[in-house]
């Protein structure tokens, strides 16, 4: 039985260009998964970053207006209510307290007043503020809190009890 040269040679061609041809589609394969991935969660934690940016944001801007109308209620103290913030509020429209001051949330963040404590005279001297994302993973990742010491903390959970207790300064 004689062998064909010839033969040989084009079954090696053959099977270089198989390899080469799998190579090239796994190559390209994996730059679209990568492509993919970059695309879809860059921008699922960019929108995480400025949920969670804006809901610290607000925390601050109602610390100041909690500020505020303690000072112009020397007999109450602070607000227990966010809605009772509403009148010493002198922000334009456009900033969004007012949504957060009326609906209690914002941004896809759900702010809540708790631990509103009254000295026996009456007056309110201590407070505590809590967001949390609604939709955990989705709208935010973390849980903050503040107080009348108007530091902001956070709790990785998206827990609020935990961020009250806890007090992760934010860096």
């Amino acid at each position: 039985m004689t062998l064909n040269p010839n033969a040989a040679g084009r079954a090696k061609y053959r099977g270089w260009k198989f390899w080469a041809i799998l190579s090239l589609a796994l190559v390209f394969s994996l730059a679209c998964l990568l492509l993919y991935f970059l695309l879809v969660f860059h921008d699922f934690y960019d929108g995480v970053a400025s949920y969670e940016s804006a809901a610290v944001g607000s925390l601050r801007r109602i610390n100041k207006l909690e500020g505020r109308y303690a000072v112009e209620h020397t007999r109450e103290g602070f607000a227990c209510e966010l809605s009772l913030l509403r009148p010493t509020m002198q922000v334009s429209a456009a900033d969004g307290l007012g949504e957060i001051l009326l609906q209690g949330e914002q941004r896809g963040y759900k702010f809540k007043m708790v631990g509103c404590a009254a000295e026996p005279s009456g007056i309110v001297t201590r407070y505590q503020l809590v967001a949390v994302p609604i939709r955990p993973g989705r709208t935010g990742v973390r849980a903050f809190c503040t107080d009348q010491s108007g530091e902001v903390f956070y709790d990785p959970d998206a827990s609020a009890a935990k961020c009250l207790a806890s007090r992760n300064g934010l860096p």
